[in-house]
């Protein structure tokens, strides 16, 4: 088994709906989170200056936006290979199962449509020493019921509950902390997949593993990350990378 993660998955097939016009032309992905930026691009280089360079997309809505912007990643260095899913959208587990034989022993696994400046290397380092299967970003919320909860032990962040949408959860408690979309997985976690069908990550496969008795981990941060999905968030998300790039 590797002892540092250099890839990194990222989601990349959402319709983006909710930011229409915007995305009536891009990606959700390839909205410009700074004129001629896409965030896609922020993300990818944000990767590579820690280390990884080695990068699988998966598509679906307006593929060739993506393909023919970063082409197999020579321009950034890194290397960019593409899961084609134009003909059926397979949710988020049925993405990562259909790249299965792509994948590393172990991977960040990311949603590509947020904004952060996370720093991945204590998440790898936690994830590598604890042989986890997964270690999950938690983070607090305002808005608790909007996000899967995961519940850990303080002492150790091992996650021993999961509380998927929909829940009455509308306080988090000192060791209740809601999903974050960004995730350091082992290959091990595909078992929990079935093939060529839509499977929610989420809500179908963490309870899954869980029940399975997989070490499963919490990583805590205080990082702002941003959902661009919503237009008045898209919005904030901007501004902020505007004040990071001040910085």
């Amino acid at each position: 088994m590797q002892n540092k993660i250099t890839q990194a998955v990222i989601l990349a097939a959402g319709l983006g709906t909710r930011l229409r016009p915007l995305t009536d032309t891009v990606p959700k992905v390839m909205v410009p989170i700074a004129p001629g930026k896409p965030l896609l691009e922020h993300i990818v280089e944000l990767l590579r200056g820690q280390g990884i360079t080695d990068f699988i997309v998966n598509v679906h809505y307006l593929p060739e936006v993506i393909t023919s912007y970063f082409g197999d990643g020579t321009k950034w260095g890194v290397r960019i290979r593409y899961s084609d899913e134009r003909d059926r959208p397979l949710e988020t587990a049925g993405a990562m199962k259909k790249m299965e034989s792509m994948l590393d022993d172990n991977f960040l696994f990311l949603y590509g449509d947020t904004l952060h400046f996370l720093d991945f290397e204590p998440l790898i380092e936690e994830h590598m020493e604890h042989g986890a299967i997964g270690t999950l970003v938690l983070k607090r919320s305002d808005y608790p019921k909007d996000g899967d909860i995961g519940e850990f032990d303080v002492a150790t962040k091992k996650i021993i509950r999961w509380h998927t949408r929909p829940h009455d959860i509308t306080v988090l408690g000192p060791n209740m902390l809601v999903n974050a979309g960004l995730y350091a997985f082992s290959k091990k976690i595909a078992d929990y997949i079935p093939s060529g069908v839509p499977v929610k990550l989420d809500g179908e496969v963490i309870p899954k593993a869980m029940a399975a008795g997989e070490p499963l981990y919490a990583y805590p941060t205080d990082e702002i990350i941003w959902d661009i999905g919503r237009p008045e968030k898209y919005e904030k998300a901007k501004e902020y990378y505007a004040s990071r790039m001040k910085n």
